[in-house]
């Protein structure tokens, strides 16, 4: 387990790591309602997780994203996918009785619209042949933070790519129940993940 520390980084990072060690910038988790976070341009999809309740699954994905990093050679929306996926659910392990919404920092509403709409964002990447694209945009665009996904909805959240890719993850779960936690986040054959995991939403 790696020693914690506490600090004041002026509002740079949330959560850093170094060997055996993890860093807590607690400027970072004030509130929304701080006013330094106004004076400094922090968009509000990124002060509405500047909590308090946001640190424990902060710092479980952060260590979990050091302990077990991307392929070097990873290069598609699929492997990132469902490399973002595994941190989910290792945060998820980690932090079992952590609300869905601090494990992935959607709001309620988002939630729900994904779940509503998981087949619907699916076969748009089959049917648009974007799970083997290897184009940084259209990483960038289900994979990074902002306030919705671009070319979805509104009311979509960011990182819905990441999101299916739990999904991808806990049907690999489900049907391989002989597969541990450690053999899962070692496991870095990101297409055979999702082969055996017969991911099919409907």
């Amino acid at each position: 387990m790696p020693v914690i520390y506490f600090c004041i980084s002026g509002f740079n990072e949330s959560v850093f790591t170094a060997e055996g060690i993890v860093g807590i910038s607690l400027d970072k988790y004030l509130g929304p309602g701080c006013e330094f976070y106004d004076l400094l341009d922090f968009p509000r999809y990124k002060q509405r997780k500047m909590i308090p309740g946001m640190i424990p699954p902060d710092v479980a994905y952060t260590w979990g994203m050091t302990e077990f990093p991307l392929r070097s050679d990873a290069t598609t929306l699929l492997d990132h996918m469902v490399h973002q996926g595994k941190l989910i659910y290792f945060t998820e392990a980690m932090l079992p009785r952590v609300a869905d919404s601090l494990l992935t920092g959607f709001s309620a509403r988002q939630l729900k619209w994904c779940a509503l709409n998981e087949a619907t964002m699916w076969n748009y990447l089959v049917e648009n042949k974007l799970l083997f694209s290897t184009r940084q945009m259209d990483i960038v665009r289900y994979i990074n933070d902002g306030p919705s996904t671009n070319g979805f909805p509104p009311e979509s959240p960011a990182r819905t790519g990441a999101w299916l890719g739990r999904q991808v993850i806990r049907a690999y779960m489900k049907r391989n129940p002989g597969i541990t936690l450690a053999q899962l986040m070692a496991n870095t054959n990101y297409r055979e993940i999702l082969n055996s995991s017969a991911y099919a939403p409907q």
